[in-house]
């Protein structure tokens, strides 16, 4: 039987525009049409924090996870503030039980006890295809408030240390090569096409997440980010592909 992937996202109807989460959207895809995408709106956000009285925004994600884990076999949870800039191969590789994206960037390079810069991982781009994976990190992340970077910190801890996670087969998409989220942040200068590819130092980058937090919205301004005009607006073709356009003389 073939497995069910989608990837989910969960946002609040303020910060759905702000965030860039129509980006996301359009982007995902334009590159994945054969990919579920989940976007979890205000209704629902709602019934979750009110059903589980220890949910907040800073440790949701494991949650609203598993609403889906009855429907799918792989779950890919993907941070609002990204925009999708080529297939993302890889995915659906039957290699690993858990995935997510390197954290190694020249913006703010992030460690914590014995998690070094270079193990570290970023929640933005988080799967699995275990379910007892969403267990144990809701469980960890109700604590995620006594660490700096809260849901990251947390996350790249049990990656490392959980005893139950030791022997799972863990990828780390972007972890050699190639750009899958955080990785790219402080060279958005170095960012250029080749032969369709949006590139930095040689690599493709698959996927860019603005991160940085409420503080930087509004979110995936290309045009303030410091890319060249040529990856610009290759970024804003890739996230305008779905939207409605106005055309003078035409009544809907």
């Amino acid at each position: 039987m073939k497995e069910k992937a989608c990837f989910f996202v969960f946002v609040s109807d303020d910060y759905f525009y702000p965030i860039g989460t129509h980006k996301l959207i359009n982007s995902f895809k334009r590159f994945h049409p054969d990919i579920d995408l989940v976007v979890f709106r205000q209704d629902v956000i709602d019934m979750v924090f009110k059903r589980y009285g220890y949910v907040n925004w800073l440790n949701a994600k494991p949650t609203f996870a598993k609403l889906l884990t009855d429907k799918y076999d792989l779950i890919i949870n993907i941070d609002a503030d990204t925009v999708i800039l080529d297939r993302l191969d890889g995915v659906l590789d039957q290699d690993y039980d858990i995935c997510s994206v390197s954290n190694l960037n020249d913006f703010e390079p992030r460690e914590i006890d014995n998690v070094t810069a270079e193990e570290y991982v970023h929640a933005g781009f988080i799967g699995s295809r275990r379910k007892e994976f969403w267990d144990i990190w809701e469980v960890a992340n109700r604590d995620n408030y006594m660490y700096k970077c809260a849901e990251n910190d947390v996350l790249s801890l049990i990656w490392k240390n959980n005893p139950t996670m030791k022997n799972w087969k863990k990828r780390v998409f972007d972890k050699d090569k190639d750009y899958w989220g955080c990785k790219s942040l402080g060279r958005e200068k170095e960012f250029y096409m080749e032969d369709g590819k949006v590139k930095c130092r040689k690599e493709i980058v698959k996927a860019y997440h603005h991160a940085k937090g409420p503080a930087a919205m509004p979110k995936l301004v290309f045009e303030e980010l410091g890319f060249n005009k040529k990856v610009t607006k290759f970024m804003n073709d890739v996230s305008d592909c779905g939207n409605s356009i106005v055309v003078k003389g035409i009544n809907v």
